[in-house]
């Protein structure tokens, strides 16, 4: 559930002069990220933690991959697209005979593999309601990432990707896909006492 609001509308002309600005060189940015303020932390004390949670990982994590790396890797975030950019290079969507969980970070991908750009902004915020309340949801939510992670690990994108991509970026492909899953993976093992281990 997004949310609009009246002050922020006054910004939207600033928003899309973003698109055609000088102080991005010859990349111009096709992806406009911006901040969200989660108006629903209130309902309860797992509410909250999501919140915070959020706030650290989709737009702090996102500040650093938009202002060095100019990537896109998240979905379930606040952006803008540049539409005439995207529809001449092969639209937004993917086609899919099951539901695409995550279409923004399809579109982050096609629009770096067509020599786009994406850039955060932190002067225009939208407002966000979540219905992750309880354990049940965030149970669930969990999941619908975990899917569309493995999702994009089975895509021909990540491929194409790693043909293209410089070792840093590589590194930010790897850590915001199927490395977050497998480096946690390792830490719990790693965390086990030495008893957990088998003998031999």
């Amino acid at each position: 559930m997004m949310d609009y609001y009246l002050e922020e509308s006054f910004k939207m002309r600033n928003l899309l002069e973003e698109f055609e600005s000088e102080k991005y060189g010859n990349r111009k940015p096709t992806i406009l990220r911006f901040r969200e303020h989660i108006f629903t932390r209130s309902v309860s004390s797992l509410a909250w933690f999501l919140s915070y949670q959020r706030s650290s990982f989709l737009t702090i994590g996102q500040r650093v991959l938009a202002s060095h790396l100019k990537v896109e890797f998240h979905f379930d975030h606040q952006d803008i697209f540049d539409r005439l950019f995207h529809i001449t290079r092969g639209g937004i969507s993917k086609a899919s005979k099951v539901l695409n969980r995550n279409e923004g970070v399809f579109s982050g991908f096609n629009s770096m593999m067509r020599g786009g750009s994406v850039t955060h902004l932190e002067y225009i915020q939208v407002g966000k309601g979540l219905d992750v309340v309880g354990m049940n949801q965030i149970s669930t939510l969990e999941a619908d990432v975990a899917s569309g992670y493995g999702e994009q690990t089975l895509s021909r994108d990540i491929y194409r990707l790693g043909q293209r991509l410089d070792f840093y970026r590589m590194l930010s492909l790897y850590f915001t896909t199927v490395g977050f899953y497998f480096s946690s993976m390792v830490s719990e093992f790693l965390m086990q006492p030495k008893d957990f281990w088998p003998s031999g």
